[in-house]
């Protein structure tokens, strides 16, 4: 890979790393194209972005209501597409914490189409490959 473009993903994702923790209170547009593509186990799907941005602060309660501790960027295997493109396939390690019980890693895996312009990146699509919801909802998780 192209050292500044290795250079230029890895700090991009590190500072997404930073805005999804709870609490954060970032603000992910930063990080996203208007549109981008969602896909996950429930299909695909075209998101504006001020939808987006709108729903957010539900969803950062929702993690936080089912332990959501962290999310840590564990590894990042990119590669770019063309001069303006790459493809970034993201694993984190999302530590949680039910009841009384000791906190829980959960790897999860993501894959991210990223767009280069003149001095940014964006996510211009997202591939959940699992449900992070209900992996952190199980019991029967093993840990890293």
């Amino acid at each position: 890979m192209i050292p500044d473009i290795a250079t230029s993903l890895r700090e991009f994702f590190e500072s997404y790393e930073k805005a999804i923790q709870p609490d954060s209170g970032a603000n992910l547009r930063d990080f996203y194209h208007d549109p981008f593509l969602f896909a996950g186990e429930s299909g695909a799907r075209a998101v504006q972005l001020d939808d987006f941005i709108k729903i957010v602060p539900a969803m950062s309660a929702d993690a936080k209501s089912r332990g959501l501790i962290s999310t840590k960027l564990r590894v990042l295997d990119a590669e770019p597409l063309d001069s303006k493109y790459s493809l970034a396939k993201v694993v984190w390690d999302v530590v949680v914490e039910s009841q009384g019980k000791a906190p829980r890693h959960i790897e999860t895996k993501a894959t991210y189409l990223m767009m280069r312009t003149a001095n940014t990146l964006r996510i211009v699509g997202q591939v959940d490959h699992q449900n992070l919801a209900l992996m952190m909802q199980s019991d029967t998780i093993v840990e890293r």
